[in-house]
């Protein structure tokens, strides 16, 4: 009898919701006193709601200069922590700039 081959993983997607992110996270290790937060702009007022401190944003905007960046998106420049996102972690890009956030500013 065949075994059938493993299925590839399929990352589902997680709701773009703070509360959620936030409990993610403290499922894997993210301090008690950490939470995501949400902005809708970066104007004064906006920033304003922003809570103290903040340790990082994640922008979610559509660039148009994309060739632009991927010149600048160089593995070469240090950083703590980097994980390049694949094609199999398609659903995944609000995580991983999370776990960036997180991962980045340990100290």
């Amino acid at each position: 009898m065949e075994s059938a081959a493993p299925s590839e993983f399929q990352w589902p997607p997680l709701e773009s919701n703070p509360e959620i992110f936030t409990e993610y996270l403290r499922n894997i290790g993210l301090p008690m006193t950490w939470q995501i937060g949400e902005l809708f702009g970066f104007d004064e007022d906006c920033l304003g709601f922003a809570p103290r401190p903040t340790i990082a944003v994640i922008a979610n905007v559509e660039r148009l200069k994309k060739q632009d960046d991927k010149a600048k998106g160089s593995t070469d420049v240090a950083v703590d922590y980097y994980m390049k996102q694949t094609g199999k972690l398609d659903n995944a890009c609000g995580i991983i700039a999370c776990l960036h956030a997180v991962l980045n500013n340990l100290d």
